[in-house]
């Protein structure tokens, strides 16, 4: 079974403009681990394909992906779900190098969008079988010892997310 599903704005958010803002998601990603060694490249391309997916049908208020230590975060790149209002695309990168992870877990939270909570629970449970990523509820995680800075957005046809990084001091 297929799930399609798009977004209504001045043009339709296609599954190729979805496909194109979780790219830059995945650049992110990929600076990531080349300064701190994770995340792998498969779940780079699994995270990416979730974001994607997600984006496409307007099913995903808020993504964090990052590093925890000791159930905080120490360091973030957070990615908020703008719908038809974005008249930017920056260039991905510009990822804080200078965090030290040595103790922490490479890890991500979702939060879901109102639309996704308004489609039936066997949609909703399809969607989720055929995304990459197994999630389980939990609890948001806090902050440890850093400031956010709304630093990126990454848009095709005025739709896409902006991106945010929580830093170490």
């Amino acid at each position: 079974m297929t799930i399609t599903a798009t977004l209504t704005t001045n043009e339709t958010f296609s599954i190729a403009s979805a496909r194109y803002v979780a790219s830059k998601i995945a650049t992110d990603l990929a600076q990531l681990q080349r300064y701190y060694g994770k995340p792998s490249d498969t779940e780079i391309i699994d995270l990416a394909a979730e974001a994607t997916a997600l984006a496409h049908g307007g099913h995903v208020d808020k993504v964090i992906y990052g590093f925890q230590c000791r159930g905080a975060w120490i360091l973030t790149l957070e990615y908020v779900f703008v719908n038809g209002t974005l008249t930017t695309d920056d260039r991905a990168g510009g990822v804080c190098r200078h965090a030290d992870v040595v103790d922490a877990t490479f890890t991500s939270y979702l939060i879901h969008s109102p639309a996704w909570w308004r489609l039936d629970a066997a949609i909703r449970d399809t969607i989720e079988k055929s995304l990459p990523i197994v999630r389980t509820p939990a609890a948001a995680p806090g902050y440890s010892g850093g400031f956010h800075t709304t630093d990126r957005t990454y848009s095709a046809q005025g739709t896409g997310f902006t991106r945010s990084s929580y830093r170490p001091l």
